[in-house]
């Protein structure tokens, strides 16, 4: 029993030395991922073109994040690349398309773009979200319905942002995020949550739940922001009921279940296993990635729940959702918002958030 307890000690001082944001070597190689994506983000965007196949843009952003970090951090041997593939959903599509090449949508005009991509170096990681809109008429503005989802879930974001501060209560970011979905007469899309992170770990215990899936165990516990947490703002709006269906695009984004180990039988399933494992590691992945025989090899993992999928979901297709997402960092000392926004779309909402409401001094005023 006493070398248990010195086992756990270990490990639990382990932990808070690995994620203590008060250490500069922590926070550069936060830093350093958030750089990253910021950067990969801005260049997705500018291949946002009517007529490409998103599998392709896809497919240049990971190259992307590979290339980046390939030419950081070598004079150690640690781990960095892909904490997300890039993943590119559109209109009534929620998150997780990151098609393979034969099986791709292609962008057109009009399209609401939404872009996610996530980086680690370390383990540290840096996630981040964008919508965008293929405007045909790039002079105009947008208008609308799809103007308000944008700036419903783009103003949510920022707000949530500037109120993470230690001893604010989870229920006091979602009363921030309903204001907003009010003023612009939207709706937080089901299942949607922001997420405290660790070191190589995308979802702590604690989440924030903006709104709870009926299909979703209750989370009951109204935790508060602490110092040294690692935060992925999430941000999803719907112009609709806000209600996921699984949708026809069949998934492809997959992440180790670590709970799970099985003896596998199949050779090529054994080779996937392994090159997925010493490749992405614990983080999330896409098919697309993986060679043909890897593909065929996957499907007895799959069977045995050694892999997890992301499905890909949305609202009906006369919805749109909208989607932004930042990476946070509340140090002892303040909070550091560390993925940068992008360029938002040219759009003009005839609504929006009241100037004495309790929000708009948090976004306006910074109080």
């Amino acid at each position: 029993m006493s070398q248990d307890m010195d086992i756990y000690r270990d490990s639990a001082a382990r932990s808070e030395s690995d994620n203590n944001l008060g250490d500069s070597v922590v926070i550069s190689k936060y830093q350093t991922a958030a750089d990253i994506a910021n950067a990969v983000l801005s260049e997705v965007l500018a291949k946002l073109t009517p007529g490409v196949s998103i599998a392709t843009i896809c497919r240049s952003g990971d190259n992307a994040i590979t290339a980046y970090t390939s030419k950081v951090y070598n004079d150690t041997n640690i781990e960095k690349g892909i904490a997300l593939p890039t993943m590119i959903s559109i209109n009534h599509y929620s998150q997780y398309y990151s098609p393979l090449m034969k099986d791709s949508l292609v962008l057109r005009a009009g399209d609401l773009v939404k872009i996610e991509l996530g980086v680690h170096i370390d383990g540290y990681t840096a996630t981040s979200a964008h919508t965008t809109i293929l405007n045909p008429s790039p002079q105009q503005p947008v208008i609308g319905r799809m103007a308000d989802v944008v700036a419903a879930a783009y103003f949510s974001c920022e707000a949530v942002c500037k109120s993470l501060k230690p001893g604010v209560k989870y229920s006091d970011l979602n009363n921030v995020i309903n204001q907003v979905a009010d003023a612009f007469k939207c709706i937080p899309v089901e299942g949607s949550v922001s997420k405290v992170m660790r070191r190589y770990i995308l979802q702590y215990d604690k989440v924030v739940v903006h709104r709870q899936a009926e299909y979703e165990p209750m989370h009951k516990e109204d935790w508060e922001v602490e110092p040294n947490e690692a935060y992925a703002i999430n941000i999803l709006m719907s112009t609709g009921d806000g209600k996921l269906r699984q949708l026809e695009s069949r998934p492809t984004v997959y992440k180790r279940n670590v709970n799970e180990t099985y003896n596998l039988k199949m050779q090529s399933a054994r080779a996937a296993f392994r090159k997925i494992s010493e490749k992405f590691g614990v983080f999330p992945f896409s098919l697309r990635e993986l060679d043909e025989r890897d593909r065929l090899g996957m499907t007895e993992c799959i069977r045995h729940n050694l892999f997890t999928a992301y499905p890909v979901n949305g609202d009906k297709p006369d919805a749109v959702i909208a989607h932004f997402k930042l990476t946070a960092l509340v140090t002892p000392y303040n909070t550091v918002r560390i993925t940068l926004p992008q360029t938002l779309p040219y759009i003009h909402s005839d609504l929006a958030i009241p100037n004495d409401s309790d929000v708009a001094k948090i976004l306006f005023t910074g109080d």
